[in-house]
C-alpha cells in the first residue's frame, strides 16, 4: 500500500511521541508513532493511509465538540436547595398546623464574557423552586435575581430584577434569613391597611424594572444605588392603585476592616396622585446595621425608621434588632431579637420576635438545622411568623393580633 508521510510537532521526548500528548486533535488512544530525524532538524512520522483518515476524522469531531464547549466556558449552573418542615403553634393555631417550606430554594445560570481588559458582560438567570407546591409548580413560579450588565475596575451596572440595596443591607445582618424566624417578618414594615392580612411596605423586595451601579471595592468601602420605574413593591388597597404610577430609589454605603461592619441604607418610594384623602406621594426609611466577628463570634445589630408607611401621612415607626452566634467545630448556636415600636397614632400596632437556632455543617455545601420563632403582634398589625421572609409559609392569620410561634427543621445543599 502506498504510504504517505505527515508533519507532527514533537510533543515528547524525541525520537517518541504518546498519542497521550495529542490532546483532543486528533486523539489516538494506546498508539505509540516511531520519529525519525528529516530535513531541518523536523520530526516526520509515516504513517499507513488509513489511520490518517480516522485521525482527520477524529480530528474534526473533536473540533466540533470543543467549539461549544469553549462557548460555554463562562457560564456556570448553581443553586441551592432548601428544605424544611415546620410546626406551627399560637393563638391561631389549628388542624393544619405542620407544613413544608421551600425557603428560596432556587436554581440558575451566570456567566461573564471578556470584551476587553476593562469590560466584561455579565448575565444571570434564576428561578425560584417550589418544594411543596402544587403539581406543575415546581420551577419557574418565581422569577428572582435576573438581570445583564457590565462590570469591570470602574465598578457593575445591572439591568433587570434584583434585591433593592435596603434589602440587601437587611439581609447581611440577619442571622435567620429565608427561615421561617428571618427579620423580614418586621422590616419589611405594616401597609395602610395595618389589619389586613399580608400587606406590607415593602422595604425589603426584590423588583421589577431594576436599573442599578455598585462601585468595586475601594479599601473596604463600598456603595450601591438603584433606580425602580414602575415600583410594584407596596400592598396598598383597591382604592390608591387607581392611579398606581410608582416609582422609587434606593441606595446603601458600607465599610469593612477587621472583622467589622457598618452599612446604611436609604430608599423611598414615590407614588402619582394618591386617590385617597390623608395620604402622601411619598414613603421612606432608613436603615444602619452593624455587625463584629472574633474568633467564633458574631455580633450583629440594626436600626430602622419609616416615615409616612403605607403612605399614610404622619404614620412614623422605628424597628430595631440585634443578634448573636457562636461557632465551634462543625456546629452554630444563634439567637435573635427584633421589635417594632407602635406607629404614631395607632396604638397596639407593635410587634416582637424572637428567634433561637442551632446549625452542623455536615460538609463545605451541606448544613442541616433547627430554629424556633415567637412572634408577638398587637392587635392593629399584621406582623405575621414567616411571612415576607423568604421561607415560603407563614403563621395563619385572623386580623385580631396574631401571636405565633413555630419550630422549624431544615437542610440547605448549595451547588
Amino acid at each position: 500500500m502506498q504510504q504517505k508521510s505527515v508533519r507532527l510537532l514533537q510533543t515528547g521526548p524525541r525520537g517518541v511521541v504518546s498519542a497521550s500528548h495529542l490532546t483532543s486533535i486528533g486523539r489516538v488512544p494506546g498508539q505509540t508513532h516511531r520519529m525519525m530525524p528529516g530535513k531541518f532538524g523536523n520530526l516526520t512520522t509515516t504513517l499507513e493511509m488509513e489511520p490518517m483518515k480516522k485521525n482527520i476524522i477524529a480530528m474534526a469531531v473533536a473540533a466540533a465538540v470543543a467549539a461549544p464547549a469553549a462557548a460555554m466556558a463562562d457560564t456556570t449552573l448553581y443553586g441551592k436547595i432548601h428544605a424544611s418542615y415546620d410546626f406551627w403553634g399560637g393563638d391561631n393555631a389549628d388542624d393544619s398546623d405542620y407544613s413544608l417550606a421551600s425557603n428560596s430554594s432556587r436554581i440558575g445560570i451566570k456567566g461573564k464574557e471578556e470584551i476587553s481588559d476593562n469590560l466584561s458582560l455579565i448575565y444571570q438567570w434564576e428561578q425560584g423552586i417550589d418544594w411543596g407546591g402544587d403539581a406543575g409548580s415546581g420551577i419557574g413560579g418565581n422569577t428572582r435575581n435576573t438581570f445583564v450588565g457590565f462590570t469591570g475596575g470602574w465598578g457593575t451596572v445591572i439591568a433587570g430584577r434584583h434585591d433593592t440595596p435596603m434589602k440587601l443591607v437587611g439581609r447581611k445582618y440577619d442571622l435567620f434569613g429565608d427561615t421561617v424566624a428571618g427579620a423580614r417578618s418586621i422590616t419589611k414594615g405594616l401597609s395602610a391597611n395595618a389589619a389586613v392580612d399580608g400587606e406590607t411596605a415593602g422595604f425589603d423586595e426584590r423588583i421589577d424594572n431594576v436599573v442599578a451601579y455598585a462601585t468595586p471595592d475601594l479599601a473596604g468601602f463600598q456603595a450601591m444605588g438603584a433606580y425602580i420605574s414602575n415600583w410594584s413593591g407596596d400592598d396598598q388597597t383597591a382604592a390608591t392603585r387607581i392611579n398606581n404610577e410608582y416609582d422609587a430609589y434606593s441606595i446603601s454605603a458600607g465599610y469593612e476592616i477587621a472583622g467589622f461592619s457598618i452599612d446604611g441604607a436609604y430608599e423611598v418610594h414615590n407614588m402619582a396622585d394618591p386617590a385617597v384623602v390623608g395620604m402622601t406621594d411619598e414613603e421612606s426609611a432608613y436603615r444602619v446595621g452593624a455587625g463584629y466577628e472574633i474568633g467564633g463570634f458574631k455580633l450583629v445589630g440594626l436600626y430602622q425608621s419609616i416615615s409616612d408607611v403605607g403612605f399614610v401621612s404622619g404614620a412614623d415607626v422605628d424597628m430595631w434588632g440585634a443578634g448573636a452566634a457562636y461557632s465551634f467545630g462543625k456546629s452554630t448556636i444563634k439567637g435573635q431579637y427584633y421589635a417594632a415600636d407602635d406607629v404614631d397614632g395607632v396604638d397596639d400596632s407593635d410587634g416582637e420576635l424572637w428567634s433561637v437556632g442551632y446549625d452542623y455543617k455536615m460538609s463545605k455545601q451541606t448544613k442541616v438545622y433547627a430554629v424556633y420563632g415567637s412572634m408577638e403582634s398587637g392587635a392593629n398589625a399584621n406582623y405575621e411568623l414567616g411571612y415576607g421572609t423568604g421561607h415560603g409559609e407563614r403563621a395563619y392569620y385572623d386580623g385580631d393580633g396574631n401571636d405565633s410561634n413555630a419550630f422549624s427543621v431544615g437542610v440547605i445543599h448549595k451547588f
